[in-house]
C-alpha cells in the first residue's frame, strides 16, 4: 500500500512541474525599456504645470546600428512604429552590444537617441530558461525636436515601468524650423 502511496505522490509532483506553460514563459521573457514623451512649460505659474505627457502627432520608430567602417547607420531592425500618434514607446535594446540607437522621426524632424546600458543574464526557471535583462548607463539625443532625456528607472526588465522621460520645451515649438528629416547620414538600405 505504501508503495502506491509513493508512487501516486511521484506522479502528482510531475503533473504539477509540467503544468507550466509556453504563455507563461513568452509573457516573462519580453524585455522593453518604455520612454514617455512630456511637455515642459517654464513660463507655467503653476508648478505642478510645467510639465506635462503628450501624444506626439506622428512618430516613425527604427533601430539603428553604427557602421565604424562606412561611418553610416544601417537599420537593424523593422520599424518599430510607423507614423503613430503616441505618448510613449517601448523599445527592445541590443542583447549584444552594450549601445542601442534609435531614429525617432516626428513628421520632417528626426532625432537619435542612443542607450548606453549593461547587459545581465537574468534566470527565471527550469522550464522559462533565462532572459537578459538590461541597466541603463546614460541616454543622449540628438535635439531636433527632442530638447532633453532624464533616465527615471535605471533597470529595464519585464516590469512595465517607465525607463526614460522625454522632454519638448513649449517655449520652442512655434519657433522650431523645419529640419531636412535626412539629417543623419543613412546607407541606402
Amino acid at each position: 500500500m505504501k508503495k502506491y502511496i509513493f508512487i501516486a505522490l511521484i506522479f502528482s509532483l510531475f503533473l504539477n512541474i509540467s503544468c507550466v506553460t509556453d504563455e507563461t514563459c513568452i509573457q516573462t521573457k519580453y524585455v522593453k525599456l518604455t520612454a514617455n514623451f512630456y511637455l515642459v512649460n517654464p513660463n507655467a505659474t503653476i508648478i505642478a504645470n510645467r510639465i506635462t505627457g503628450f501624444y506626439v502627432d506622428s512618430i516613425t520608430v527604427q533601430g539603428l546600428k553604427y557602421d565604424s567602417i562606412t561611418k553610416l547607420y544601417h537599420p537593424v531592425d523593422s520599424i518599430l512604429y510607423t507614423n503613430r500618434k503616441l505618448n510613449s514607446i517601448n523599445l527592445p535594446l541590443s542583447n549584444n552590444s552594450t549601445v542601442s540607437i534609435f531614429k525617432l522621426k516626428f513628421k520632417n524632424v528626426v532625432d537619435t537617441m542612443t542607450i548606453y546600458h549593461s547587459n545581465i543574464n537574468d534566470y527565471i526557471s527550469l522550464e522559462c530558461g533565462c532572459i537578459i535583462t538590461h541597466a541603463i548607463d546614460n541616454v543622449t539625443t540628438t535635439n531636433h525636436y527632442i530638447d532633453s532625456a532624464r533616465i527615471k528607472i535605471y533597470e529595464v526588465n519585464t516590469i512595465d515601468a517607465e525607463n526614460i522621460r522625454l522632454y519638448k520645451d513649449t517655449t520652442k515649438i512655434n519657433k522650431a524650423t523645419t529640419i531636412n528629416a535626412e539629417n543623419i547620414r543613412l546607407s541606402n538600405k
